[in-house]
């Protein structure tokens, strides 16, 4: 089967795009990406890809695509994306001939309502998958009364792909840094990585580095703890290159040099946004490797990030929020991430900081246990979510019509 992608925002460089590149590893699509709008974080990603405008080559790219079998639509364009694009993507859609798929992958009812036309979109496809049945898309679809088939679906990574990229030997790798990947935003827990490390990691000699961050509305967020004041006045302890105050005399600018550089018994040291491939190598040398993310519990739908699954298979120790640990059923061992054995993963929050430190502690000081927990985490997560078994679950998603599991009366 010839599989196409669609990009309707473009190529963002975030989670999306990323899903998009582990689909075109397993099945060899193409990917087919608007470019009405540029993504600064599109820069620090390896991919293969055409980009044509929906606002002037709609029909172009209806032609492109009717020359595959199948079409999976992976985002659509925004509300802030120019009018041309936005008006002409369901008249895209409508003159596409072959099956149509749209994954939704965004959590939040926010993210969802900055989608342009998402009624009209949602309802011109053949199919559509979300990660859970009871978070905020599914509420959406059911608000709106729009009947297309809705299915729950999965992530998934090309572990041992990844693996053959970054993996070094443990002998090679740092015990003390701790490297947490992502981006500003809240629900990644940038805060929560500040904190831990200025409360328990730093005293006892980690090094602990935040990459990805824009420097959003948001920043204050992350670099004060008394955030929800006007005027707030209670700073974290960071080294801040990502969002620069010059009233606590920050005014040198982030350098690529900069990297290696960090001390231990230094506040949390934040930076810009990455080039992915290099990140990755910087990833595979840090003892232990951060995602924060956290959602509420019924919108995990047991799904992992790609963060997550990056660190994993650079052959860092997981360092996972312990929320999603509690709440993420493994496919396998059919239980929560928390009870089952043999994980390899730390499971984070705030009331746990003295425990998951003096853990880390024991696996900095003995290089054969961290390798055998990276090992633990490499098998536990690639049982969980490996690519070639989710992204074939998807594609059988994708060509069938029926609902899951519930059937149209239940739903609505």
């Amino acid at each position: 089967m010839k599989t196409i992608i669609l990009l309707g925002r473009g190529t963002e460089g975030c989670g999306v795009t990323q899903c998009a590149i582990q689909m075109q590893k397993v099945t060899g699509a193409t990917i087919l990406s608007a470019n009405d709008k540029k993504w600064g974080r599109a820069k620090g990603l390896d991919i293969e890809q055409t980009e044509l405008s929906v606002g002037t080559e709609w029909e172009q790219m209806a032609k492109v695509i009717n020359l595959h079998d199948l079409c999976i639509v992976y985002s659509v364009p925004s509300k802030g994306h120019p009018q041309d694009c936005q008006d002409n993507f369901p008249k895209l859609l409508d003159a596409i001939t072959v099956r149509k798929a749209f994954i939704n992958v965004d959590h939040k009812a926010a993210s969802i309502a900055r989608n342009a036309n998402l009624v009209e979109v949602c309802k011109k496809m053949d199919v559509i998958m979300t990660h859970s049945l009871e978070n905020d898309f599914s509420r959406f679809m059911k608000k709106n009364k729009i009947m297309v088939p809705l299915k729950k679906m999965s992530l998934g990574f090309d572990y041992d792909g990844h693996r053959a990229k970054y993996w070094k030997p443990i002998e090679e790798t740092y015990e003390e840094y701790v490297r947490w990947i992502g981006r500003t935003a809240m629900w990644k827990g940038p805060a929560l990585m500040i904190d831990y490390h200025q409360d328990a990691l730093m005293e006892a000699g980690f090094i602990t580095v935040l990459e990805g961050l824009e420097a959003s509305i948001q920043y204050p967020l992350v670099l004060y703890r008394d955030n929800k004041n006007e005027n707030p006045t209670d700073r974290r302890k960071v080294v801040n290159y990502f969002r620069p105050e010059k009233q606590h005399g920050e005014t040198e600018k982030f350098r690529e040099d900069m990297y290696g550089t960090e001390e231990a018994g230094q506040g949390a040291y934040l930076y810009p946004q990455y080039t992915n491939h290099d990140c990755m190598q910087r990833l595979a040398k840090s003892g232990f490797g951060a995602d924060l993310y956290h959602l509420k519990a019924e919108t995990y739908g047991n799904n992992i990030e790609n963060c997550h699954a990056e660190i994993i298979a650079c052959g860092s120790i997981p360092i996972f929020h312990k929320h999603f640990c509690d709440n993420v059923i493994h496919k396998v061992q059919d239980k929560p991430v928390s009870l089952c054995k043999d994980t390899g993963t730390i499971g984070l929050d705030y009331t746990n900081f003295q425990q998951c430190r003096d853990l880390m502690i024991n696996l900095r000081s003995s290089p054969s246990m961290r390798d055998e927990w990276r090992e633990m985490a490499f098998e536990f997560w690639k049982q969980h979510s490996d690519g070639a078994d989710v992204v074939n679950e998807i594609i059988e998603l994708a060509t069938t019509d029926e609902h899951q599991p519930q059937g149209l009366e239940e739903f609505f």
